[in-house]
């Protein structure tokens, strides 16, 4: 299973971490959350979103040791 955190992007850019909505997903597939951006200074290395560019939703993979 992975664990999961949800992301949220801002039509102006601005990106917003939803620590309490961490989930677990049975499969590997992300989609519809295909559109990988890195990220730097955030608990996760990067976070794959629903819509390219614009506001949307996305999800992070935690790392396998995170505390949350």
């Amino acid at each position: 299973m992975n664990r999961l955190v949800p992301y949220i992007r801002t039509a102006d850019g601005a990106i917003q971490r939803i620590s309490d909505g961490i989930y677990e997903a049975s499969g590997d597939s992300l989609e519809p959350y295909i559109h990988k951006q890195n990220l730097v200074g955030w608990p996760e290395p990067r976070v794959f979103w629903a819509k390219k560019t614009g506001p949307s939703l996305g999800i992070a993979p935690l790392p396998a040791s995170s505390p949350d």
